[in-house]
């Protein structure tokens, strides 16, 4: 019998959860009134993806709108936003004491789920759903020099992402933390990460994103760049993108504005990012395409 790897020959590697499929997670809705948003999906083919309101990556909300009215006529896929809030806001100083410490000082009576999910509503006009908040990783991700993944424990992971990450069964060392399969942006090199041991693949920044088959037991994982128009599904640079060229400035610095005037450097998508926003829907509409019809 023909295996979904074999199917997707040219994808990232179809992950593997452990136990339970990825529809058992207890996930709740932003304002707590679901419990289970998860298991709807079970049967279809569901895109997840980790976001919280700001942040560099925050673009990819229009893409993933795209992506959303391409399938809007296919019941049997869906994208579903899991809030997190562990990652800096660079660019964003509002957010940078987090989803729950912004609705405070705004005098917003929402949840950090709420937020995010208000924050994509108003700015980029998506329909998908949104989650409550939910720790993605064992510390929060820090753009400080001296910030080395691993080191220390602040939270306990979602089971959810214990799972997608590999982290779930992993032995935990002396700081309650697996071994990280990951280097910081600072870190000198071999600092973190080092396959010769047991660890995992933390979640590295928000849109991370997790094509999930229907039967919930796999996936396909794809950085938290793709989707932005210059990485493929890999995180390799597409062939005609030329770092550090006038073009090639998405380096984490947009900021949303009502003209979409990302850090004063041009209306966003550039003509090169546009392109390869174009070629990251095909590549990804023919993963899901594979799943839905596997």
């Amino acid at each position: 019998m023909e295996t979904l790897e074999k199917r997707l020959p040219d994808s990232p590697t179809l992950g593997h959860v452990m136990g339970k499929p990825v529809y058992n997670f207890k996930v709740a809705s932003p304002d707590g009134t679901d419990p289970d948003i998860l298991s709807k999906y079970k049967g279809k083919v569901t895109l997840l993806f980790n976001c919280a309101a700001g942040c560099g990556n925050i673009p990819q909300h229009a893409v993933l709108k795209e992506l959303d009215e391409r399938y809007a006529d296919e019941p049997d896929f869906n994208l579903q936003a899991i809030v997190v809030d562990d990652f800096t806001c660079h660019g964003y100083p509002e957010f940078g004491e987090g989803l729950e410490a912004y609705a405070e000082r705004e005098g917003l009576d929402l949840t950090p789920g709420q937020v995010a999910e208000y924050y994509a509503r108003e700015n980029f006009g998506v329909e998908y759903e949104f989650s409550e908040l939910t720790n993605a990783r064992f510390d929060k991700h820090s753009y400080d020099p001296d910030w080395i993944p691993g080191q220390q424990y602040e939270q306990e992971p979602h089971p959810l992402w214990l799972h997608l990450t590999g982290a779930a069964g992993v032995p935990r060392g002396e700081n309650n933390v697996p071994h990280h399969w990951e280097v910081g942006p600072f870190a000198p090199p071999g600092t973190t990460e080092d396959r010769s041991k047991p660890g995992f693949c933390s979640v590295r920044g928000n849109f991370e994103k997790y094509l999930v088959t229907r039967d919930g037991y796999r996936f396909v994982r794809y950085p938290n760049t793709f989707l932005l128009g210059q990485s493929d599904r890999q995180g390799k640079d597409f062939p005609w993108w030329v770092r550090g060229s006038d073009d090639a400035h998405l380096n984490g610095e947009y900021r949303f504005t009502d003209d979409c005037d990302f850090a004063n450097h041009g209306p966003w998508p550039t003509e090169l990012q546009r392109r390869g926003i174009d070629r990251s829907l095909d590549l990804i509409s023919e993963d899901i395409d594979r799943l839905l019809a596997a």
